[in-house]
């Protein structure tokens, strides 16, 4: 299965639902939204709609350090995710954040520290998006827990045959609009994904995600 999504809603809700079939939820990047907000995004969603969400830029921002601030706001994040039944967690680092031997091994520690909940079987997947990392370093580093984020027009995908997770941050940066030409790559890759693992997810993040989304979905679920 292959779901096209965007990061955060770039249009009211409510419309939202009747165009993508999974969204990735931004909102958690700063903070955990409320219960009231979860239980009316689960009331008015499709049945069996996808949601993954954005863990707090904290955590990446520290370097994945283990302290007990971060310990308090991945236990908050796990209990929401859990409670919306995502498929995915992603945690996200700044582009300051290289693949050195100190940075390897902080990461191995943090995922070794995450709560159980998290990349455990029936739980949401842990996913790593690490810019300025090579997904098979992310991999290396992280251990069979975790799933590597990619660019496909940048990078080599990952060898999971169980689960992908594409994140397409835009051709220049975030406030960038991918061309017709990427558009026909990244829905090359799409359709070629969707043939070789279980469960995978397409998720833009530019400023014109809308656009974007909307073409790449047309095409791979026709």
């Amino acid at each position: 299965m292959l779901y096209v999504a965007c990061s955060g809603f770039p249009v009211p809700v409510s419309r939202y639902w009747s165009l993508f079939p999974a969204v990735e939820i931004s909102d958690t990047e700063l903070g955990i939204p409320g219960s009231g907000t979860v239980r009316r995004w689960l009331r008015e969603s499709p049945e069996g709609y996808a949601f993954t969400a954005l863990a707090p830029q904290e955590i990446g921002v520290s370097g994945f350090a283990k302290t007990k601030e971060n310990k308090a706001v991945l236990e908050a994040f796990a209990e929401f995710a859990e409670t919306l039944g995502a498929r995915a967690v992603v945690f996200q680092a700044p582009e300051e954040f290289k693949p050195t031997k100190a940075s390897k091994t902080a990461l191995k520690a943090f995922v070794s520290w995450l709560p159980g909940k998290l990349g455990s079987a029936g739980g949401p997947r842990v996913v790593l998006d690490l810019p300025s990392w090579k997904p098979a370093e992310v991999v290396a580093a992280g251990g069979k827990k975790i799933v590597a984020a990619y660019d496909p027009l940048q990078d080599e995908p990952p060898k999971d045959k169980d689960f992908a997770y594409l994140r397409l941050p835009g051709p220049a940066g975030h406030r960038s609009r991918y061309d017709e030409d990427a558009v026909e790559k990244i829905i090359a890759v799409a359709d070629r994904v969707k043939g070789e693992v279980e469960e995978a997810f397409v998720v833009f993040r530019n400023i014109d995600m809308l656009a974007n989304g909307t073409a790449v979905h047309a095409k791979v679920s026709a």
